[in-house]
């Protein structure tokens, strides 16, 4: 599963991809197209969603099933609000 993400869609003047030929050729390639910017935070969490999404249609039944041991794919909704990271012990990497 692939998306095409344009980042800093903010800076309109330092623009050197189009959103429209960005598009066509996300299009031709078979996936979505999102524009985002951190910064004005614009579209960040759709394009994470999009992703997830995808995943999670291609995992759905008859699909590809994860690795053993690795968590499946939930969208969770958004609630808006930061939260200092989480300091945990290094583990594992999945193999996934």
């Amino acid at each position: 599963v692939f998306v095409l993400v344009g980042h800093k869609c903010d800076l309109d003047a330092e623009r050197a991809v189009s959103a429209e030929e960005a598009g066509h050729l996300a299009a031709s390639l078979g996936m979505a197209f999102v524009e985002t910017s951190a910064h004005s935070n614009i579209n960040v969490e759709l394009a994470f969603q999009t992703l997830a999404g995808g995943i999670q249609q291609v995992l759905g039944p008859g699909g590809l099933t994860p690795h053993q041991g690795c968590g499946a794919i939930r969208l969770i909704p958004s609630q808006s609000r930061r939260q200092p990271p989480v300091q945990r012990a290094p583990q594992e990497r999945c193999r996934c």
